[in-house]
């Protein structure tokens, strides 16, 4: 969600930034205006579209919450934590961790994967110490999509 916020908000800049340096260049009491202000404009766009790259990335790796027909679709599971560790971002006042995790599906063979998590800093410090397994659900079309209710 805020990966499209940051990129709306982006869009919209840029096109003020033309729109600005278009009008105000045609003055020539203002051409040096334009230059700057466009500038400065674009330098946001920029960041903001870096922030919405960011946020996108945090979030397509992140633990996501089934809809109720996907959770009555999805096989039971057991995710064990490999390692966590925590990132420097924070979202909501809370960290975003990185969580190693070996899930055992009810029917198939175990695997591994990587994925991000909000966590509080007493719940991370508990799943850096590993040996930790949590229930789970996995939907059976895409086994990289899970679900922990401890987590979310």
């Amino acid at each position: 969600m805020a990966s499209v916020v940051f990129g709306a908000v982006a869009v919209i800049a840029l096109i003020v930034g033309v729109v600005l340096f278009l009008v105000l260049r045609r003055k020539p009491h203002t051409r040096v205006g334009a230059y700057v202000s466009a500038g400065f404009i674009f330098l946001a766009a920029g960041l903001l579209a870096m922030g919405s790259l960011s946020f996108a990335s945090l979030e397509s790796a992140a633990l996501r919450t089934f809809t109720p027909q996907e959770r009555a679709a999805a096989v039971p599971c057991h995710a064990a934590v490999l390692g966590a560790e925590e990132t420097s971002n924070k979202l909501n006042g809370r960290y975003i961790w990185t969580l190693r995790l070996r899930v055992t599906p009810q029917t198939g063979e175990p695997y591994e994967i990587e994925r991000t998590a909000r966590l509080t800093s007493s719940m991370g410090e508990r799943l850096e110490r590993g040996n930790v397994v949590l229930a789970c659900l996995v939907a059976p079309a895409d086994h990289t999509r899970i679900e922990i209710a401890a987590l979310a």
